[in-house]
């Protein structure tokens, strides 16, 4: 009797084979066995037995060559190890310094993902401090004790970038720690370092500074002086509203509310390195372009910190004083096409270090030390905590992310301080409980609402087609 295919027996590994009802052809086979030990099977779907087992022997060969993938790269990493073995560190971390971080630099901390003044310092640090200190080296050459005895030198002979001699400040070499830290954390992955060598080492410690407060008299005295100024409105602002010189610089008219009383505060002049700038970055606006210039004056549309972003409310007094000098550009000769709120004589933006130079001046007039536009915000922050003024709203005008970075604004007063000493003890009156004032609700700011504010660019737009 002639045996048929049914009842062959199966050769090992062969597998079944069963048709369904729509005459597709099934071929299964058993490649291994489960956790619990049933058998792992894999199924391979064809209209005829050929296209199944076509199937099944591309399967297997992918499978082959995957294994042997596998194993060659296992090879590999086993010849890896055994060469960081013999080195005493990884093939990866034999990459240079300058090479790995600059790639850092780029990936991770250039516009649009950083601002180009944060892109900008780094690049400067780099250049002037890094550079010099590691440029050469291989990546595992260094060591805890290397980047130790670069804190040391820097605290002895820094190469300060004001050029003056000596070592730069704690709080210096303690940026320079988070930006070495923050590299090597992404070198540990990248390069097959085995530990990020900055986290054993030790900074001088930190002492804050006590900033620059003009007293109520020496105030009287700088505000007689700048009203000799030409740009003195912009000054007294920043003296009342103590904004950042970049934001002061970049205010437009527009930003100035007579319905609300308010100062709009969205975007931060400044200027930057010209190799910092990306020509596409939506977030700038680059002012007078010229790929010769080393630095370029920019408005960024976000300014230091997302809590930058702010609207202050100002007094009738400031807000009577910015239409006073709105009217006075008006009728002036002075042109101003970007409705500046502070332009310039020749009606662009003041450039921050000319409004501190100015600063420089009329404190050396007046024989009062140290106003720069930082002095003007602590002075601020200062008058209003004698004010009374809750610590959260000074944080708001000021337009801090922490609270805690508000406090480091806060100075020493004796006066105040026995002041509210003295203002405790008189709880100790009963009277004075029954008769203290109750809060009234917000007075409504809308003294100068309707006042039509001159419109610079329609008065450009007139004179040149005049000409």
């Amino acid at each position: 009797m002639e045996v048929t295919m049914a009842n062959k027996r199966r050769a090992n590994g062969e597998g079944s084979w069963w048709q369904l009802p729509d005459r597709t052809w099934v071929h299964q086979i058993t490649i291994g066995r489960k956790e619990n030990g049933s058998p792992e099977r894999k199924s391979f779907k064809g209209k005829t037995k050929a296209i199944c087992k076509q199937r099944k022997e591309e399967w297997l060969a992918e499978q082959e060559h995957m294994k042997a993938l596998e194993e060659a790269s296992k090879r590999e990493d086993a010849q890896k190890e055994e060469m960081q073995k013999r080195l005493g560190h990884s093939m990866e971390s034999e990459a240079q310094f300058k090479d790995a971080f600059m790639e850092w630099l780029r990936l991770y901390k250039s516009p649009p993902t950083r601002k180009p003044s944060t892109y900008a310092s780094y690049l400067d640090i780099y250049h002037t401090h890094f550079a010099p200190a590691f440029d050469e080296m291989l990546l595992y050459q260094i060591s805890p004790d290397v980047i130790q005895e670069y804190y040391q030198k820097k605290q002895l002979n820094g190469a300060r970038m004001d050029g003056r001699n000596g070592g730069l400040s704690p709080k210096t070499i303690r940026n320079h720690h988070m930006i070495l830290k923050d590299f090597f954390t992404y070198a540990q992955s990248k390069y097959k370092l085995p530990c990020n060598p900055t986290l054993s080492t030790t900074r001088p410690e930190v002492v804050a500074k006590e900033m620059r407060v003009l007293s109520p008299s020496e105030m009287q005295i700088f505000m007689e002086e700048v009203m000799k100024e030409t740009q003195r409105i912009a000054i007294l602002t920043d003296l009342f509203v103590g904004f950042r010189v970049g934001e002061l610089l970049a205010l437009e008219i527009a930003d100035l509310d007579l319905e609300r009383q308010t100062l709009r505060i969205n975007k931060n002049l400044i200027r930057v390195k010209t190799e910092a700038l990306s020509l596409d970055n939506p977030n700038i606006r680059i002012l007078n372009y010229d790929p010769k210039k080393k630095t370029h004056l920019i408005v960024q549309s976000t300014p230091k910190t997302k809590t930058s972003n702010r609207e202050i409310a100002i007094s009738d007094g400031l807000c009577e004083l910015l239409i006073r000098h709105l009217y006075t550009l008006a009728h002036s000769s002075w042109p101003n096409p970007d409705n500046l709120l502070f332009p310039s004589r020749a009606g662009t933006h003041i450039d921050p270090k000319s409004f501190e130079i100015r600063l420089n001046a009329i404190s050396k007039r007046c024989e009062i030390k140290k106003v720069n536009p930082h002095a003007l915000r602590h002075t601020l922050a200062t008058r209003l905590v004698e004010e009374r003024t809750p610590l959260n709203i000074v944080q708001g005008i000021l337009g801090h992310s922490s609270i805690e970075t508000t406090r480091k604004y806060l100075h020493k007063s004796e006066d105040i301080e026995r002041e509210a000493i003295t203002s405790m003890t008189d709880y100790l009156n009963g009277e004075q409980f029954n008769n203290a004032p109750r809060l009234n609700g917000a007075k409504k700011r809308a003294k100068f609402a309707g006042i039509p504010l001159p419109d610079f660019s329609q008065r450009e737009r007139i004179t040149a087609n005049n000409a």
